[in-house]
C-alpha cells in the first residue's frame, strides 16, 4: 500500500498559533481504499494516525446531511449546546458552557452568529439517540468495517496473535469475550451505534476540541461529512508535554491550551512536536490508541465518529475497566461529565 503523500519536510519552525512550537504540515499519510491486511499492518499495529479517502463515496449523507436536513429531522431533539469563547482558555474539563436547548436552535445559533471569538457546537453527542429519535438516519451512512472492530456486535472477533503469554492471552479472550456478547447476530442499527460509542459533532466555523486522547484506549473513526477541520496529532511518547489531567488512559485530557500556551507554567510544551493535517469533506481520519489530537473547525462542519477495539488495544481497554469507574466519581465530584464531554451523563458518553 501506498500513501498519496508528497514527501515529508524535515520539521520546521511555524510562525501560526503554535509560535515556536515544532509542527510537521501535512505529516499524515493519505491512502485510498487500502485493503484490511494492508492497512493493519502499516497503520493500526504501529499505532499510525491516516487519512483515509474513498470510503465514505457511497453514503447518501454526503449528498443529504446539511443544517436544513438535522432541522428538518431533529429539531425539536433536546441536546445540551457548548458554547466555546474563542478568546479564553479552552481545555477539556473547561471549554465553555453548555446550555440546554433543542437542536434547531442551536443551528439557527450557528448561522446567525457574527462574533468571531464565539463558537456553537453539539460534541460527542450520541448517534443512537439520534436513530431513536429519527431512524431513517441509519441509512445515511455505513458501520465501517476496515479495521476489525470487537464493540461492533454484528460480527465475531478477529483475532490472529502470535503470542504465547498466557497472562496475554487470558487477557484477550476476556475482553473478545466481553466486547462481543451476542456477537454474530442480527441487531438494531441503534444497538449497534450505543456499543461502538456512535458519536456526532455539529458546530460552526471555530469550534474547538482541545487536545485530547480517547478514552478507555481506544481507537477511532472521525468521518467528515460537511466542512473542513484542521487536525493536530501528538505521539503517545510526549504525553509528559502536554500537561495530561488525572485518568489520563481513561479520558486524556491536556492542560495546555494550544492555541496560546503558557509556557512558564507548562514548559515543557515548549519541546512537543506536533503532526499536523486538514481533514476534507468525504475524508475518514484513523487515529490509533493512545494517539494526542486536537481538532478545530475550519467551517460549519458535521462529522460522524465511532471507537474501535481489536487485539492491538483490547489488553489497554481491559484494564482501563476498573478506571473508568474511579474516573466517573472523580468527574462527577468535578461538576459532572456534561462539563467534559457535553454528554448528559456517564452511558451516554460510553
Amino acid at each position: 500500500m501506498t500513501a498519496v503523500n508528497p514527501p515529508q519536510k524535515d520539521v520546521a519552525k511555524t510562525g501560526t498559533i503554535f509560535g515556536d512550537i515544532d509542527v510537521r504540515a501535512d505529516a499524515i499519510d493519505r491512502v485510498h481504499r487500502p485493503s484490511p491486511e494492508d492497512f493493519k499492518r502499516d497503520y493500526v499495529y504501529k499505532r499510525k494516525p491516516a487519512i483515509i479517502t474513498g470510503l465514505m463515496d457511497s453514503w447518501p449523507a454526503m449528498e443529504k446531511w446539511g443544517f436544513d436536513y438535522f432541522r428538518t429531522h431533529f429539531g425539536d431533539l433536546d441536546i445540551h449546546a457548548n458554547i466555546q469563547k474563542l478568546d479564553s482558555k479552552l481545555i477539556l474539563g473547561h471549554v465553555g458552557k453548555f446550555q440546554p436547548m433543542k437542536l434547531g436552535a442551536l443551528l439557527d445559533d450557528i448561522e446567525n452568529n457574527t462574533d468571531p471569538d464565539r463558537a456553537h457546537y453539539l460534541r460527542a453527542f450520541p448517534v443512537h439517540r439520534m436513530i431513536d429519535h429519527y431512524p431513517g438516519l441509519a441509512d445515511d451512512y455505513d458501520l465501517l468495517d476496515l479495521v476489525p472492530n470487537w464493540a461492533d456486535i454484528r460480527h465475531p472477533a478477529q483475532w490472529k496473535t502470535g503470542t504465547k503469554n498466557p497472562a496475554r492471552l487470558l487477557g484477550l479472550f476476556l475482553a473478545k469475550t466481553f466486547l462481543n456478547r451476542g456477537s454474530n447476530k442480527p441487531a438494531p442499527r441503534s444497538t449497534v451505534s450505543s456499543r461502538v460509542a456512535a458519536v456526532m459533532f455539529v458546530g460552526s466555523k471555530g469550534t474547538v476540541t482541545p487536545f485530547h486522547s480517547d478514552g478507555m484506549q481506544t481507537a477511532a473513526y472521525l468521518n467528515q461529512v460537511v466542512g473542513r477541520k484542521r487536525c493536530y496529532f501528538v505521539s503517545p511518547d510526549q504525553h509528559a508535554r502536554l500537561y495530561p489531567r488525572k485518568f489520563r488512559r481513561q479520558f486524556g485530557m491536556a492542560q495546555v491550551d494550544y492555541r496560546r500556551p503558557d509556557l512558564e507554567r507548562t514548559p515543557l510544551f515548549r519541546d512537543v512536536v506536533v503532526e499536523e493535517t486538514i481533514l476534507n469533506p468525504g475524508e475518514t481520519l484513523y487515529v490509533p490508541s493512545g494517539y494526542w489530537h486536537a481538532i478545530e473547525a475550519m467551517d460549519a462542519s458535521i462529522s460522524y465518529s465511532h471507537q474501535i477495539v481489536n487485539e492491538d488495544n483490547a489488553l489497554g481497554w481491559l484494564t482501563c475497566i476498573p478506571e473508568r469507574y474511579l474516573a466517573q466519581v472523580y468527574f462527577k465530584s468535578q461538576g459532572g461529565l456534561r462539563n467534559v464531554t457535553g454528554a448528559k451523563d456517564w452511558d451516554d458518553w460510553a
